[in-house]
């Protein structure tokens, strides 16, 4: 009967994944409030001004409904990360630190690849320092949390956004160009960033763009980095993080991987990022890193690290 029918790349939980989801959600945030995280319940509606504030991809996906007090755009929560950043800014000034894991639904206008528009968003997030050693705390809990869920052969892959910032400052690009720039980057298509590219003036910059899309592959991928870019500011201390996370993540039992061409996520994304993934699984399972700039469109500006993964999804492969 079409009146028991879902839309579509939406799904129910039947007892079993039900049962197996709270299980894993009562496990994994009892891992985050024993390592310091505090427990947040963000609102499920906000209005849609702040919405644009973070940039066009949390936008477009965000189901919008109309507030009938206001008479307002509102939408729909789609991504969890924000929402805990709105609550750092009521609780913190810039001298004090805060951590805070949450779980819960989140719902999305396009499903991505063998995932439901619905997810079970569940992660941390660790506000107020800028230094290293909060992108190893968090790296290390996604491991930890992967773990838990008995999820083997972890390979996390890293790259640091300032290396493709640093190239794309020595462009002149139209806004329009910068996104069309940023798909082709992410999409490795050399003759569509090619064509984005061939109004520019400076060849090895144009140069510089294409040759960032060969640099993936295991840590060596670190010395043609290093070769091909030697003279770019920013390397050495890209490098150097990038280095202590290595380190730090086959310490922890799982593989590293690199993608200097992997821009991929929400705009409000900056320096380290990285994403986990495992051969149990069809596509990614995790993905977190640093969004230090993610309420500069209201003034401020605060060190923020952190991850999601979505539990329903994993579950379903469990």
């Amino acid at each position: 009967m079409t009146q028991w029918k879902l839309p579509e790349n939406l799904q129910d939980l039947l007892p079993a994944q039900a049962k197996k989801l709270e299980t894993y959600r009562r496990q994994l945030l009892d891992l985050y409030e024993n390592s310091g995280y505090q427990f947040i319940m963000p609102s499920l509606l906000e209005y849609e001004d702040s919405l644009n504030a973070h940039g066009k991809d949390l936008n477009l996906d965000t189901f919008k409904v109309v507030d009938q007090l206001s008479g307002k755009m509102m939408g729909v929560t789609s991504d969890l990360t924000t929402q805990a950043s709105r609550m750092d800014a009521y609780l913190a000034n810039t001298k004090t630190e805060n951590k805070f894991c949450y779980a819960g639904p989140v719902i999305r206008t396009k499903a991505s690849q063998d995932q439901s528009r619905e997810l079970y968003q569940v992660g941390i997030e660790y506000y107020g320092n800028a230094k290293i050693d909060a992108d190893k705390e968090v790296v290390l809990t996604l491991i930890k949390s992967l773990k838990l869920l008995n999820i083997n052969n972890i390979i996390i892959d890293i790259n640091h956004l300032d290396i493709y910032l640093a190239l794309k400052q020595q462009l002149t690009l139209s806004a329009i160009d910068e996104a069309r720039l940023a798909d082709a980057v992410m999409l490795k298509d050399k003759q569509a960033v090619q064509q984005i590219l061939k109004k520019q003036n400076d060849q090895a910059s144009i140069n510089s763009v294409l040759q960032l899309l060969d640099l993936y592959g295991d840590k060596n991928t670190l010395n043609d980095l290093e070769k091909l870019f030697k003279n770019l500011k920013v390397i050495s201390q890209c490098l150097g993080v990038v280095k202590e996370l290595i380190q730090l993540i086959e310490q922890a039992g799982a593989t590293v991987s690199l993608d200097f061409a992997d821009i991929r996520g929400y705009q409000y994304h900056t320096g380290l990022i990285f994403s986990a993934y495992s051969p149990q699984f069809k596509s990614v399972i995790a993905q977190g890193g640093r969004y230090d700039n993610l309420n500069e469109a209201i003034g401020q500006q605060r060190p923020a690290t952190g991850f999601s993964l979505d539990l329903r999804y994993l579950i379903n492969y469990l």
